[in-house]
């Protein structure tokens, strides 16, 4: 039996999974595939900012299956600048909400 509240971290990261394979391969070009993989770095950079006073691993699990999840549908463009846009993207993202130049609704 699936107990969601014991598993809720490898379920979120197969989901996520899934989405990344999905929308790396509707993706048509490579330029889309590298602004797409570079705002889901800033959203993910947001979530970490978000989370910087709290357990974060849980997250970061769950980030890293949507960007391993993107890497293998990924079929225009090259894998390690789709790494390097999103870690950019990220770090940006943290940046951009740590000197509060992007703002939340609920901050």
């Amino acid at each position: 039996m699936f107990a969601f509240y014991k598993n809720w971290m490898e379920f979120f990261f197969v989901v996520l999974m899934a989405i990344g394979v999905i929308i790396a391969l509707s993706s048509p070009s490579a330029v889309i595939s590298y602004v797409i993989i570079f705002l889901a770095g800033i959203f993910a950079g947001r979530l970490l900012y978000e989370r910087k006073h709290k357990i974060q691993l849980p997250y970061i699990m769950i980030i890293v299956g949507f960007v391993a999840g993107y890497l293998l549908g990924v079929y225009y463009g090259s894998r390690q600048m789709v790494i390097i846009l999103f870690v950019v993207g990220a770090v940006a993202g943290y940046k951009l909400y740590d000197k509060k130049i992007l703002k939340d609704a609920k901050y």
